[in-house]
């Protein structure tokens, strides 16, 4: 089902799309979605449970005639369609479906989820449902999700460290300044040295929720100024690409726009 994406391999295609943050019907998830020409692939998880669906034209095809019985038109007719109304409910952020079309979300009793979307096709309703079950596959979770955050966390605690050398060269040099007469035309641009293990202490205390208590005074505070919730990064993205992050409050909680 993914020949239309130029033989890119299956496992490559969600893992380049960032996870987005929705909210339907009350429901704070994160979600990741494909959509072809003809087929879609969706992953939703509230970070305890990860659910998903994967669609091709021949399924499409059942499921529109099952659920819109006057439709007769083949799946190319009318999927666009679907990706119009679809992309926006299920993309987050500021992309909003149009007025005619409304989604809801129903939690089964077998763990699974399903989306219902009623949207105006030619003059007449057309219905579709998403029926995401629960992922049994421990592959997809790892690679989708446990991966890509282990992976990023490595990236940013490599660059970190990469910032936190560039401050001390810059506090060398500027020391280098100091001790050849040179002195600063306006007193604000004054800092303090940056000194690496207490900002470090810092970090680890303010992401606990304990604010870490020192005798040093900073006025980086460029380097400190973190809020008292956790981010981390949910895609792999390209170079020069924004990372996207989901933030977490100090009980583990999704939330939703940080």
């Amino acid at each position: 089902m993914y020949a239309e994406l130029k033989g890119a391999p299956a496992a490559h295609v969600l893992l380049e799309r960032p996870w987005l943050p929705l909210c339907i019907s009350g429901c704070q998830l994160l979600a990741k979605t494909w959509f072809g020409d003809t087929a879609y692939h969706i992953l939703l998880t509230d970070m305890q449970c990860v659910w998903e669906e994967r669609m091709d034209a021949a399924a499409i095809q059942s499921r529109a005639q099952e659920l819109n019985r006057r439709l007769r038109a083949p799946v190319k007719a009318f999927f666009s369609h679907l990706c119009e109304v679809a992309r926006p409910c299920l993309s987050g952020g500021d992309a909003q479906p149009g007025d005619e079309a409304k989604i809801s979300l129903m939690r089964q009793e077998d763990g699974n989820i399903s989306m219902r979307l009623k949207s105006e096709l030619a003059g007449l309703p057309f219905y579709w449902e998403f029926h995401c079950t629960l992922c049994s596959n421990s592959l997809t979770v790892c690679s989708q999700l446990v991966r890509p955050l282990l992976l990023m966390s490595r990236l940013l605690q490599r660059q970190v460290g990469q910032l936190g050398g560039f401050l001390l060269r810059k506090d060398a040099e500027i020391q280098d300044y100091r001790e050849n007469g040179a002195t600063l035309s306006r007193e604000r641009l004054q800092t303090e040295v940056f000194e690496e293990r207490t900002h470090r202490e810092d970090f680890i205390g303010k992401v606990r929720g304990q604010p870490h208590t020192h005798t040093h005074t900073h006025t980086h505070t460029h380097t400190h100024s973190l809020s008292l919730s956790l981010c981390l990064p949910l895609a792999v993205t390209r170079p020069g690409q924004p990372v996207v992050w989901a933030c977490f409050d100090h009980s583990h909680h999704f939330v939703p726009e940080c």
